[in-house]
This record gives C-alpha cells, sequence and structure tokens, in this order.
C-alpha cells in the first residue's frame, strides 16, 4: 500500500479509537460500559505501538529517503517519533485504568478517568491534525518544492 492510502488508513483507526474513548469519558461516571472499557484496555496499547511503528517504517521511512537533504523534515519527524513514544506511554496508563474500570474497581476516580481519557484523545486527534496538514503535503509534493 503507498504511503499516502497507509497513513490514511492509520489515521481513520485511531479517529475511531479516539471516538470509542470520548464515549467512555462521556458515560463517566453513572453508565459505564465495563465491557467497552475491558475491550479498549486490550487494544488501545498493541494497536498504538503497531500503528505508530507501520508508520514510522512505511511512511517517515519513505519522506526520510525522499526528502534526504533537508534537515527541517528530518527534525520534524523527530518531534512527530517522540509524539509517538508520549502517545505510547500515555496509552500504557489508560490500560491500567481502563482495565480498573471494566473490573468495576470502586477506587477508579471517575473525574480523573475522564480527565486522562480526554487528555490522551485530545493529544492523539491533535497529533493526526498536524500530520495530515504537515505529511500529506510532503507526499504530494517533490523536494524542492514542486508538486507531483
Amino acid at each position: 500500500m503507498e504511503p499516502l492510502a497507509w497513513l490514511a488508513s492509520a489515521h481513520h483507526d485511531q479517529l475511531a479509537l479516539c471516538d470509542s474513548l470520548e464515549a467512555i469519558a462521556d458515560s463517566l461516571p453513572e453508565e459505564i460500559n465495563r465491557e467497552t472499557c475491558a475491550y479498549a484496555a486490550k487494544m488501545i496499547g498493541p494497536m498504538m505501538r503497531a500503528l505508530h511503528a507501520g508508520e514510522e517504517q512505511r511512511v517517515f521511512a519513505w519522506i526520510e529517503q525522499r526528502f534526504a537533504d533537508d534537515a527541517s523534515v528530518h527534525a520534524l519527524l523527530e518531534r512527530l517519533k517522540y509524539e509517538h513514544c508520549e502517545d505510547e506511554c500515555f496509552a500504557e496508563e489508560l490500560t491500567e485504568m481502563l482495565d480498573r474500570l471494566g473490573a468495576a474497581d470502586r477506587t477508579v476516580n471517575a473525574e480523573t478517568a475522564g480527565y486522562m481519557l480526554r487528555g490522551f484523545f485530545t493529544s492523539v486527534r491533535r497529533h493526526i491534525s498536524f500530520e495530515q496538514e504537515c505529511l500529506r503535503s510532503m507526499l504530494v509534493r517533490r523536494p524542492g518544492g514542486t508538486p507531483r
């Protein structure tokens, strides 16, 4: 699959995850779907790691090759890789909290859980928006600024 199509698919999957996490946050504290929480806990970490790895191997590698002499492109990709790492660490924390929600652990503070969920999906959506704006424009232009 070509990089732009792969990126669009990865973004679609991540945005669907964000929608699910937002639904969980909106259900707090009274209408928690324990099954949805347990499922999200199992999916979030592996999904984010797989999508980020694929993005870095397919899309970033392609861009690095295509813009080999552009230091600003390399700096941008390093920033995005760092954000991937931050999102994966945050996903680990969410996994623990979602596991506890799924198990009906009454010690989970609903306000804190909602804050964590909203912080995560807001950050992921912002990251995706930035990638769509920057990376997609790179994928359709030639090095030196000329369109494909």
